[in-house]
């Protein structure tokens, strides 16, 4: 069999795909693969503006063959920053026969224009339904268009798909969410969050436009001076319109194509996955595997497993050959964890797949009340109160967002209230989306109340399972928020987020109540005294509890290596580089610390990123917390021997009643600043 190549810049074979052809590596049955090709164009849309196109074009057998179109709409800088990745995802698909077509969102990388105002604009979207009319119409499309993504890109093809574009006929969306407010990393579980992607987002934005990288007065007005999305975003605090628009779990019936969806076990956006395969009614895929925020091929923890010769299936099936899907995803295939000990680094956890329909028929709602006596049992004691000191530096063991690989939770469940089970007898085996009850009350008008799950191990070392924060001023309504009557008690209903898990016989179930979670959440401003009222039944936990024996067991292979880029190389860096907390005794400041870094090699340009974020509190004024973050990127271009440089600043300070915000941008040239501009902002706190 012949050896497939890239025809259009590089014509030599690729070193990764001859070892799997000459059948080195075992697993996989030799396929009939084509050669593809790569072509650009600037696509002019209806208004004038030239949207920069990527095609992998697979080669025709003969004279009027006609290919699948899957498309892809990122601001993510496809011709350098995202070219390697690109390559080492799409080829594969290419060369099985499907044209993969990849845009920059207008105002970015390559494409002509302004930056859109926010993630996800009315702009963005009706430019991806105009693209989506003309890739069908294209000479080598067969009229039929899919569109896909992770992250950003399965965020979209939601919401295109909500519009219905008529040569869409089906979408594939990784680590997405159908919930903006709640799931995304601007308000997560509806609580003012800063996350080190919108910094590093908001730096790579103001790039100039490839390949030629101008620095020109269209760039200044187009992209340097544009108002910060972080901005926009941090004077959005409620949810509402500006949220709820384009977010399908408002609206679940306007998503009209069938869908496949992929998430991750400690992945922040896993939620929208349960939610789509209850109330939508189109044709849904659903595999949901241990990893983190990654395809499942290379995500961590693994283990990994080959999942594009599903998405094959699913392109072919619905947007070519009209098969039948010969898939063992029924609907749902979700990894169940059999509870591996608290270790931050973990690199594979124990578990096994299993076919699922969901909502899952033959699961045993399991309740166990939170008691006086600090135990969780299958029936309320006495009525009891427990008081507990807020403490807002808090939970760092729980890092960034929900899902993350963390150490041993004991240090955080010493600020929190605690309540454990029995010693188990026996496996209880969950799979779903557990539900807390609290009865509370608070000394002061706003207070967050965190909810863990948690599993403790015989030798006492405490695993997070999952957890979930309700702001105190959504307990009534997301939409219309009020601040709390001080003293005054209330029922908290919260789901946490999805999981899979099995509590071991000899271990216990533990939930930690509190009311911090740092920095996830950025602090209530108030010091105060918080009440959870045990005994009235009205405190308790309700676990999905599942039984092992009627699962349908699946398996799946390892995966294949990705096809490398010719000519183009990561380098040296670190991600994270270094991660420390500060407890500051003397002060009672709590800090946080990251930097990590990222450089890559492309067509002899090479791009490097720094990130540094620190997170402070302070435990005797929680109203007295900050934010600082600074990204720098590096282009050294091979042409004109130019270097450019773009730098973000992030300064965010908060009292009682507002944030104050610094925004910082700078760009230089070969050493030399050309423009810095910077906007502060006071904006006033709204139940936040």
């Amino acid at each position: 069999m012949k050896n497939c190549v890239n025809t259009v810049k590089y014509a030599l074979p690729l070193i990764v795909l001859a070892i799997i052809l000459s059948g080195a590596s075992p697993s996989y049955p030799e396929e009939k693969l084509c050669d593809f090709s790569i072509e650009k164009e600037k696509m002019v849309m209806k208004d004038g503006t030239g949207i920069a196109m990527t095609y992998y074009l697979p080669r025709a057998a003969g004279p009027g063959e006609r290919f699948p179109v899957v498309f892809e709409l990122l601001p993510y800088r496809k011709d350098d920053i995202f070219a390697m990745r690109d390559f080492s995802l799409y080829a594969y698909f290419a060369r099985r026969g499907i044209v993969m077509a990849k845009a920059d969102v207008r105002g970015t990388g390559s494409s002509d224009g302004a930056i859109p105002e926010k993630e996800y604009s009315d702009q963005e979207l009706d430019d991806a339904v105009e693209l989506i009319d003309r890739l069908s119409k294209k000479p080598w499309s067969n009229g039929r268009v899919g569109m896909w993504g992770i992250s950003w890109s399965g965020f979209n093809a939601i919401q295109v798909a909500m519009r219905r574009p008529p040569a869409l006929k089906a979408i594939l969306a990784a680590d997405a969410s159908d919930d903006l407010y709640h799931d995304d990393v601007h308000y997560i579980d509806g609580i003012f969050h800063i996350d080190e992607y919108e910094l590093s987002i908001e730096n790579d934005l103001i790039l100039p436009r490839s390949p030629l990288y101008p620095v020109d007065e269209d760039y200044f007005r187009d992209r340097f001076e544009r108002y910060p999305w972080f901005l926009t975003y941090k004077k959005n605090q409620t949810d509402g319109p500006f949220w709820r628009r384009n977010s399908l779990r408002w609206q679940y019936q306007k998503l009209a194509v069938p869908a496949f969806l992929i998430g991750g076990l400690a992945d922040g956006y896993r939620d929208s996955i349960p939610r789509m395969l209850t109330h939508c009614t189109v044709p849904m895929r659903a595999l949901l595997g241990p990893w983190n925020h990654a395809w499942p091929d290379d995500g961590v923890p693994g283990p990994v497993i080959e999942w594009r010769d599903e998405a094959v299936q699913w392109w072919k099936s619905l947007l070519g050959e009209g098969k039948e899907l010969a898939s063992p995803l029924s609907p749902l295939a979700v990894y169940v964890r059999h509870g591996d000990p608290p270790d931050e680094k973990l690199e594979s956890a124990k578990g096994s797949w299993v076919a699922e329909r969901y909502p899952l028929s033959e699961v045993r709602w399991k309740r166990l009340y939170l008691n006086g006596s600090h135990t969780l049992r299958a029936a309320p004691e006495k009525k009891m109160v427990h008081r507990l000191s807020y403490r807002p530096g808090a939970g760092t063991a729980c890092g960034y967002w929900w899902g993350e690989a963390t150490g041993d939770m004991s240090r955080d469940d010493g600020a929190a209230l605690v309540y454990d089970s029995e010693v188990l007898a026996k496996d209880i085996e969950i799979i779903g989306i557990p539900q807390a009850h609290l009865r509370v009350s608070s000394s002061a008008k706003l207070a967050h109340w965190v909810v863990r799950l948690e599993d403790i191990f015989p030798d006492g070392r405490v695993a997070l399972v999952t957890g979930a924060v309700q702001n105190g001023s959504q307990i009534k309504s997301r939409v219309s928020p009020g601040y709390l009557e001080r003293d005054k008690t209330y029922d908290i209903n919260l789901p946490l987020h999805f999981t899979t898990w099995t509590f071991r016989p000899g271990h216990r179930i533990r939930v930690a109540v509190t009311n911090a979670q740092f920095p996830m959440i950025w602090p209530t401003p108030y010091p105060m005294t918080t009440c959870l009222v045990m005994g009235s039944g009205a405190t308790s936990i309700d676990l999905p509890v599942t039984s092992g024996n009627a699962h349908k067991g699946l398996s799946f292979k390892s995966p294949q290596p990705r096809e490398e880029m010719p000519f183009s190389k990561y380098l040296p860096a670190k991600w994270p580089k270094s991660h420390k907390v500060i407890d500051n005794l003397e002060t009672s400041e709590i800090a946080i610390e990251f930097e990590g870094e990222r450089a890559l090699e492309h067509e002899g340009n090479t791009y490097s990123t720094l990130v540094k974020t620190i997170y402070s509190t302070n435990e005797r004024n929680p109203a007295d917390s900050s934010f600082h973050g600074e990204a720098e990127s590096d282009v050294k271009l091979l042409t004109g021997n130019r270097r450019l440089s773009v730098s973000t600043f992030i300064d965010v300070s908060s009292d009682e009643r507002s944030f104050l915000i610094t925004f910082t941008r700078r760009i230089s040239e070969n050493g030399e600043l050309k423009r810095e501009k910077t906007w502060k902002e006071s904006i006033p706190r709204m139940f936040q």
